[in-house]
């Protein structure tokens, strides 16, 4: 959590930012199921409130949204709770539920519940062609930059998306052009944080260095 705020520090006062986070942390998933409905801990509300009041302490005017899956949900509000601010976030399924790389749910669910997320992030990475159920990579992300980047100016907001660890993973791994070896699994409350100059999408993410694709002008 520590890094995101350090990497928001550095990143231009005026400049809009956006942070695509995992939620907080949740409690175990039953076997054999996807787990929609399982909640957040009580660690995990206490952690996304101290989140969204440092993230808030260093900029004024946070928005949110999140994956309409209840944990996501209740990250965000606690996140702008933890801030003083209204809890009072938007729902988009592109982050989740089912999220923007899945086209068949019914589909792609059997599939995660078979062979595992990992497995998913793996092959979404690795192949042309996406598993079952789902579209290709590019275009996902592609979907993704421009949710984020559609709200990105010049007026230091901070927006936020809470979402789930698989889609973030991809993102991540994707925009590095690395391995999700490489970047590492997210954690609970991990974030990419964005802004946008120059035509470009500008991303930072853990220890890895600040880099950029190109979008739109």
């Amino acid at each position: 959590m520590n890094y995101v705020v350090r990497q928001l520090s550095a990143i231009p006062a005026e400049a809009d930012a956006a942070l695509i986070v995992r939620h907080a942390e949740r409690e175990e998933i039953p076997p054999g199921t996807f787990g929609s409905e399982v909640p957040l801990t009580a660690g995990g509300v206490a952690s996304a409130e101290r989140l969204g009041a440092a993230l808030c302490g260093m900029r004024p005017q946070v928005r949110a949204a999140a994956s309409p899956v209840p944990r996501c949900l209740a990250t965000a509000e606690a996140m702008l709770r933890g801030g003083g601010l209204p809890e009072e976030a938007a729902l988009d399924r592109r982050l989740g539920g089912p999220g923007v790389f899945i086209v068949d749910e019914d589909v792609s669910v059997a599939l995660f519940l078979k062979i595992g997320i990992l497995e998913i992030v793996k092959r979404q990475l690795a192949h042309a062609e996406p598993p079952a159920g789902m579209r290709a990579t590019s275009e996902g992300v592609g979907a993704l930059l421009g949710l984020t980047a559609s709200g990105l100016g010049s007026c230091g907001r901070l927006n936020v998306y809470v979402t789930h660890d698989s889609i973030l993973a991809v993102l991540v791994a994707y925009l590095y052009r690395l391995s999700i070896d490489e970047v590492g699994w997210p954690d609970y409350l991990d974030g990419l944080l964005l802004w946008r100059s120059a035509g470009r999408i500008h991303f930072t993410w853990r220890g890895l260095q600040q880099a950029s694709y190109p979008f739109g002008c």
